[in-house]
């Protein structure tokens, strides 16, 4: 084979193996990295050890690859215990780590099969251009080692390193670097072999920029485009893997050429170059794109008028349904993926469940209704939130239970209005959307009641002064504003704090140490205010406020970094009330628990049994007792809301017939006659005049350590609060 066409078919291959990550959703890039830095790794691996046992001879004249093949079996190693962290465990892995001492192990295999390969060249010719390439890589390791020192914390232990193992990497690959770059250079005898050490060359460059990507994210923010150095040293593992492939093939003593037997020769003609390059490759790769473009551009094909439906029908409309009855269609936005993703699941569940139960309700009353439940993802994304009311939209629904998150709210209101489509959201909280007249209902207060709430509750434990810590979004900056107007009403005072901006995208796994770093410039403004805040009033009267989504993992491990924010009491949100990736991880939950780390959450009723039932179902002990069962509050308000929009629609049906025009007006006030009549397992609802729940009910929820487990847990406690301050 010509090296032209076999780096071509190379540089497909490594394409055809990265668009799982390429074309996969936010949460799912996380998932598809792990698997195929396995997969690549063990690959390289396994070709190395096939070379030492084909070409025995040879290793007894160049040790070197011995070398080889022990760094990648490390390397690769390593990614199993990457993998087992995020995939199984599904926690952040400690630092430093076992997987750390793998891969950094692996590094004195390969530089030392590099230095003894350096020796044996002889006269070295382009010192020119090495000499340069030393330079360029002195002056980019003297700026990795300036930006790390003005990010990170090198006080404590952890913090210290954190820093080593952050900046071992990106050296030790600059030491391979110019070192193979030093060997392609020189390279002259062996034609064939020149082609490994390419392979190796530009798979070492790869590494160097997909383990230094973090001063690019540091310098852009772009935190989300952290997967491109999954697919970077994906690229390298199966560089290495194509060059011992081509070792095998042209240099190694073992010869793998197939006999020209008869049989051979037909398969060869069955797979010509020519089939392959015109019809095998090319169906492979459309079978691809069938497969991942639908799923990951179907709202951006809806808004420019493309139809998927003969791919898959599902996406934008419910199969054709073989019930004799009426169906109503109820839409559900849910956050599946992305920062709020930890809601998603038990939101999902409890929806599905009220679906069943409706259907069983209209049937035993003889009921000629049915309801149909249909879900969209919002990714915890403003912009997936609007693509998924209009995929929601055009499978005929008309009334939708969410969004979750109040930017996500906001996103998609006007377009509700616009097309007579009727929100209920069963956990958007901001003030700023409780508007009269308007197409949205929620059935949880919004945050004025939970700012006085928990401005009450630090009043009561001694705090003067608070630090906020909030995400710059309609609902971060609502309940700040909330909480500050109640906290300095009652007499307290509200320092400046840091408004960071929020990302989207799952932060509580698969960190991959980036996010520590980024949280680190955040977190110094913090501590210095903290510190300042301490000195002015003392230890036991300042708090740290935080509003955040699931990156308060990330938060808390790097909180603990600086001294004072742990001296202090923390107070959170609703948003972070058993967040159950702050408990997965022990050094989270560890800091939440020394902090008191208290986060009020809304109390729903739960004093009957199908509250009870359903608590069994979700995974609480269904026995009611809230001092160790997972909270229900937005799955439980999840399942009043299809209730409530299912008998709204029967009853909508019975006065302006199956076939009449919805009309939201209309249909929204029979839904307020419903809400209001209607008890469910949350208890009486009571709306004001912007459709909004009213009540003040609210637990607090702690993080403690069960001694007996050996875990962390949430916990939640009512308490009496003083409102007479």
């Amino acid at each position: 084979m010509q090296p032209l066409y076999f780096f071509v078919a190379l540089i497909f291959a490594i394409t055809i193996a990265n668009l799982a990550i390429i074309l996969a959703d936010s949460d799912s890039k996380i998932i598809y990295s792990s698997w195929m830095l396995i997969i690549s790794s063990s690959i390289a691996a396994g070709l190395s050890l096939l070379t030492l046992i084909k070409d025995r001879s040879s290793m007894k004249k160049d040790k070197t690859a011995i070398h080889l093949t022990i760094g990648l079996v490390f390397w690769c190693i390593a990614n199993i215990i990457w993998g087992y962290y995020e995939i199984i465990l599904d926690i952040v892995s400690p630092v430093p780590s076992l997987a750390d001492l793998f891969l950094l192990s692996a590094y004195g295999f390969l530089i030392y099969r590099l230095m003894v390969t350096y020796k044996n060249l002889g006269e070295i010719t382009n010192k020119k251009i090495i000499h340069l390439v030393s330079i360029v890589t002195g002056l980019f390791l003297i700026y990795i080692l300036n930006l790390m020192l003005s990010l990170t914390v090198i006080s404590n232990f952890r913090g210290f390193m954190l820093f080593i193992v952050t900046i071992a990497y990106p050296v030790l690959n600059s030491i391979l670097t110019v070192l193979a770059l030093t060997i392609i250079l020189n390279i002259k005898n062996e034609k064939h072999m020149s082609i490994p050490w390419i392979c190796e060359l530009v798979g070492l460059l790869a590494i160097v920029i997909g383990d230094s990507w973090f001063a690019i994210i540091v310098l852009t923010a772009f935190i989300e485009q952290i997967w491109i150095s999954a697919i970077l040293l994906s690229a390298h593992y199966l560089l290495i893997a194509g060059g011992l492939v081509w070792y095998l093939r042209y240099s190694s003593a073992w010869d793998m050429r197939i006999s020209d037997s008869t049989s051979m020769n037909k398969i060869k003609e069955i797979f010509s170059a020519k089939v392959l390059l015109f019809f095998i490759i090319p169906s492979a790769f459309f079978a691809l794109i069938i497969l991942f473009l639908p799923i990951n551009f179907a709202s951006v094909a809806n808004q420019a008028g493309v139809s998927w439906i003969w791919i898959y029908p599902t996406f934008h409309e419910p199969l054709p349904s073989k019930n004799i009855y009426p169906e109503y269609i109820v839409g559900a936005i849910i956050p599946q993926s992305g920062s709020l993703s930890s809601l998603g699941k038990p939101v999902h569940a409890s929806l599905e469940k009220a679906e069943s139960d409706v259907n069983r309700y209209f049937d035993y009353h003889n009921s000629s209704s049915r309801v149909k439940l249909i879900v969209a993802d919002s990714k915890t994304s403003p912009q997936e939130s609007l693509a998924a009311i209009k995929k929601l939209y055009s499978s005929g629904a008309r009334v939708i239970v969410g969004p979750a998150t109040s930017t996500a709210v906001s996103a998609v209101l006007d377009f509700a209005n616009e097309k007579n489509i009727t929100l209920l959201s069963y956990a958007s909280t901001s003030p700023k959307l409780s508007i009269r007249g308007d197409n949205l209902f929620r059935l949880v207060p919004d945050d004025k009641s939970q700012g006085k709430v928990i401005a009450e509750k630090m009043i009561d434990d001694g705090i003067k002064v608070i630090v906020p810590f909030w995400r710059g979004d309609i609902y971060g900056n609502e309940l700040a504003n909330a909480t500050k107007y109640y906290f300095e009403i009652l007499g307290g005072k509200v320092e400046e704090g840091v408004n960071y901006e929020p990302h989207t995208g799952k932060f509580a796994t698969s960190l991959h140490r980036i996010n520590f770093i980024m949280w680190n410039q955040e977190l110094k403004k913090m501590n210095t205010m903290v510190s300042d805040a301490i000195t002015k009033y003392g230890t036991e009267s300042v708090g740290v406020y935080v509003i955040s989504y699931d990156e308060i993992t990330p938060i808390l491990i790097q909180a603990q970094l600086f001294d004072n924010l742990g001296k202090v009491r923390w107070y959170g949100s609703d948003s972070i009330a058993e967040n159950h990736h702050l408990i997965k991880n022990i050094e989270s939950a560890s800091f939440a628990t020394q902090t008191g780390f208290t986060n009020p959450l809304f109390s729903v009723g739960m004093d009957n049994q199908s509250a009870h039932d359903i608590e069994g179902e979700l995974g609480g002990s269904g026995d009611g007792d809230g001092e160790h069962d997972s909270s229900m509050t937005y799955p439980a308000v999840a399942y009043d809301s299809f209730w409530i929009a299912s008998k709204s629609m029967d009853k909508n049906s019975t006065i302006n017939g199956n076939n009449g025009d919805f009309n939201s007006k209309d249909f929204n006030e029979i839904l307020i006659e419903t809400a209001e009549s209607y008890n469910g397992i949350t208890g009486k609802i009571d709306l004001n005049v912007a459709g909004d729940r009213i009540s003040e009910n609210y637990d607090f929820w702690y993080v403690t350590k069960d001694d007996l487990a050996d875990e962390f847990k949430w916990e939640a406690r009512f308490e009496e609060i003083n409102s007479n301050h």
